[in-house]
């Protein structure tokens, strides 16, 4: 179970403290989908009360909905091993400014009093220019602008690798070649899908392990970092194509649509 679920707001951060139960702990370890749901929900708030809003709801100024969808996550575990069921575990997010019209936050992440990691996510605003299409899914502005302070270095850091890489892929300067292997996944609606009907940014993480376990990578190693560029999003029904290539400690994996467009770029680290 979880206890405490929200424990502390101040006027820089926003601080959870949680039990670790069965919900929050996977096969193993903690549950990596877990904590990128609180993340981005975490994530979600601080955009809403730097905008003097209650409700992570935003629109446009026509009155059209946007959502805070993200660009990039980075995640980083020096000690993915110390979670333990029945542990506690503390979640404390700041909000940063990253450039024109993306906006960063820094999850620090303690278990039992230790700091064991932490999670950069960087997100932009978006809405659908057809609706009910989460293919036609563009960058549009929000009614009124969040100003927090500049981002640290770490966070510039993500936010900068993130757009080279984006760049890249619009310029087709990757080399894609040796991503030989792939494994066909089909997202599930009911589990895979978030309420405003796009494809859950954890469920790339998700649909990648499920690839990789599908071509016989089994998991015996628990995860230390993961980064993910997104770069687009799927219809229900949409067969997703994961692409992937070993290296000496994990995976690189690029995420496709149909007709081969690009959904993420992600490298997996495990230990």
């Amino acid at each position: 179970m979880t206890a405490l679920p929200f424990l502390k707001q101040d006027v820089s951060g926003l601080i959870e403290r949680h039990v670790l139960g069965m919900a929050e702990m996977g096969y193993r370890g903690l549950s990596e989908q877990w904590l990128k749901r609180r993340a981005g929900d975490l994530h979600w708030r601080l955009i809403a009360r730097a905008m003097g809003q209650k409700e992570a709801v935003f629109t446009c100024r026509d009155g059209d909905p946007l959502y805070a969808a993200f660009c990039a996550t980075s995640l980083q575990l020096s000690q993915p091993e110390r979670p333990r069921l029945g542990g506690d575990l503390t979640l404390s997010a700041h909000l940063f400014r990253v450039g024109s019209g993306r906006l960063a936050s820094l999850l620090r992440i303690e278990a039992d009093g230790h700091d064991i990691g932490r999670m950069v996510l960087v997100s932009t605003f978006v809405g659908r220019s057809v609706e009910g299409s989460n293919r036609s899914v563009v960058r549009r502005s929000p009614r009124a602008l969040a100003m927090p302070p500049d981002a640290p270095s770490l966070v510039r850091r993500v936010a900068e690798r993130a757009a080279l890489v984006a760049r890249n892929v619009l310029r087709q300067d990757l080399d894609l070649e040796d991503f030989a292997r792939e494994q066909a996944v089909l997202p599930c609606p009911a589990t895979d899908f978030n309420a405003v009907g796009l494809l859950y940014f954890p469920s790339y993480s998700a649909l990648a392990d499920r690839a990789l376990f599908q071509a016989g990578e089994i998991h015996s190693r628990m995860v230390a970092s993961r980064h993910v560029v997104y770069l687009g999003n799927v219809e229900p029904g949409e067969w997703t194509g994961v692409s992937f290539r070993e290296n000496s400690d994990g995976h690189d994996l690029i995420l496709r649509g149909a007709k081969n467009r690009l959904l993420a770029m992600m490298r997996v680290r495990s230990r």
